[in-house]
């Protein structure tokens, strides 16, 4: 797959046209990440207040949104409306269920497993980037009164960089039980020997195998705490 590896062009699904934009861009100080995604999350709660699900909402960078809605803007006004990027967004809802949309959640030290998203996805563009909204439900429902819950967004092979937004990056929605409260945990720092990413080459992630979780040190684990009743 040249620069782009096997797993990143599965990952860009209709995005692979980016490959030549990478190819253009790419210098020894530009190998890993390809893609910023900056994320805000709002966790779902059902009646009973157990977490039932999180609603993503994963802004691109500009150069990724700039490639992806080519072609795109099919009526010529010059803007980007939920009909014409559905595609889009079914194409990367798709693509993304084999990477279990990268967040990895967790039931004390186990891990915990989710469902694809539920209908209601879309792709928005504003301010010259593309957001992907979807709801990602848990296959059971967790009680952070009584279970420790957490939760991190990464790409273990670290193609695509995940950050939280400055603002409001996380918050608790729909019958959050009274007491709870998010605490959000930066990643440790990279050791001397990971500490210059530039140092290392395109040959070192595309090695990376599927059971490798390289980019978990650069993911914020986010912990649902709730005082017990």
């Amino acid at each position: 797959m040249g620069l782009i590896t096997r797993r990143g062009a599965c990952i860009l699904g209709l995005w692979g046209v980016l490959a030549l934009a990478f190819a253009l861009l790419r210098t020894p100080a530009h190998a890993h990440p390809h893609v910023w995604v900056t994320t805000k999350t709002e966790i779902l709660h059902d009646t009973q207040g157990r977490v039932t699900a999180f609603r993503h909402h994963w802004t691109f960078d500009e150069i990724f949104s700039a490639f992806a809605a080519q072609g795109m803007d099919t009526n010529g006004d010059g803007k980007f409306d939920r009909k014409e990027l559905m595609e889009l967004a079914k194409e990367n809802i798709t693509s993304l269920t084999d990477f279990d949309f990268f967040t990895f959640t967790k039931k004390g030290d186990a891990d915990v497993e989710l469902r694809e998203p539920e209908d209601g996805y879309y792709l928005s563009h504003e301010g010259g980037k593309l957001t992907l909204h979807f709801v990602l439900p848990l296959k059971t429902p967790l009680d952070a009164r009584k279970d420790q819950v957490s939760f991190a967004i990464y790409d273990p092979t670290y193609f695509v960089s995940f950050a939280y937004a400055k603002k409001s990056p996380v918050q608790l929605a729909t019958h959050a039980p009274t007491g709870c409260k998010i605490e959000m945990k930066k990643p440790e720092p990279l050791s001397s020997k990971e500490s210059s990413l530039s140092d290392l080459s395109e040959a070192f992630f595309s090695e990376l195998g599927e059971g490798s979780d390289f980019g978990a040190q650069f993911g914020q684990n986010v912990h649902i705490t709730c005082a017990t009743s």
